[in-house]
């Protein structure tokens, strides 16, 4: 990833203060229900900015950029990751109880949405890399869709834009800070 070293000081210092902690994926679907807020790191503004579910969007709902409840009881900020195998995860947003999906698959500009989790469907399958060999900064890590066993595309915030209400998509990953999420465990 591109992060300079300057702005993952500024990161730590800010989530620190905001009383945020890292934590590593579930072993798997048995682990305690703890949930989690991500952090996109292109909204690195204060108040920072969250991936939430919300309503209105395809099928009634969509995922967006939302500015961040930093005390974690905002459940359409919460997500549920789901193991389904080794790194592979669905995450389940807790306010409308359906998982993000890749809606248009792997492409550019794909719509990103919530399905119902039950869903056999490719889509609702993601990536998230565990903590070791990510590198220059810790916990900061890239979602990436694994529609039909792809690779190669992942969650991002469209221009790396830093306001609230930008709707996410999936893009062909390329390191950069609109990939980034710092995730953050709550109890």
């Amino acid at each position: 990833m591109r992060l300079s070293r300057k702005f993952g000081g500024l990161l730590a210092a800010a989530m620190t203060a905001a009383g945020l902690t890292a934590a590593a994926a579930p072993a798997d679907a048995t682990t305690p229900a703890a949930y989690y807020q991500m952090f996109t790191l292109s909204g690195a503004v204060t108040p920072p900015l969250c991936m939430q579910g919300d309503t209105g969007g395809p099928n009634g709902t969509f995922v967006s950029q939302q500015y961040c409840d930093t005390t974690g009881t905002n459940p359409y900020q919460q997500w549920l990751p789901i193991s389904i195998g080794g790194d592979q995860y669905k995450f389940e947003n807790v306010a409308i109880g359906r998982c993000l999906e890749a809606l248009n698959g792997a492409v550019n500009g794909g719509v990103v949405d919530l399905w119902p989790c039950s869903s056999g469907e490719s889509n609702e399958r993601w990536q998230w890399p565990t903590p070791s060999g990510q590198a220059p900064f810790p916990n900061i890590w890239p979602i990436q869709t694994r529609v039909s066993g792809t690779t190669g595309y992942c969650l991002d915030v469209p221009g790396a834009r830093n306001a609230g209400g930008v709707p996410m998509q999936t893009y062909r990953c390329n390191g950069t800070i609109a990939q980034s999420f710092f995730i953050s465990q709550f109890a």
